[in-house]
C-alpha cells in the first residue's frame, strides 16, 4: 500500500520556514492552531513525514504530522511566503 505524501512544492515551503527560522502559525485539520518556529522535517516508517517545531507557548519542540497542516501563515514579512494553504480540510 502507498503511503499519501506532501506535494513537491508545498514541502519547499516547509524547508524554508526551517531554514530561515521563520516564526509562523500553524492551522492543524484537528483545529488546533500552534505557534513557532520549524527546526526541521523528518521521516520514520511509522509516522511518515512530520515536522518539528519548537513551540513558542509549550517551549518544547513538537513533532507534527505534515499532512495534519492546513496552512501555514508566516508572522514576519519575508521574501518567501505569507501564508501557505496545504489541504482545504
Amino acid at each position: 500500500m502507498d503511503r499519501e505524501i506532501l506535494q513537491c512544492d508545498l514541502h519547499d515551503y516547509l524547508e524554508i520556514a526551517c531554514l530561515y527560522a521563520i516564526t509562523v502559525e500553524l492551522d492543524l485539520k484537528d483545529g488546533t492552531q500552534l505557534t513557532g518556529t520549524p527546526v526541521t522535517t523528518r521521516a520514520n516508517s511509522h509516522i511518515g513525514e512530520f515536522l518539528e517545531l519548537k513551540d513558542h507557548q509549550a517551549e518544547q519542540i513538537c513533532s507534527i504530522p505534515v499532512l495534519s497542516i492546513v496552512s501555514m501563515r508566516a508572522l514576519a514579512a519575508n521574501p518567501h511566503f505569507d501564508k501557505v494553504v496545504f489541504s482545504a480540510d
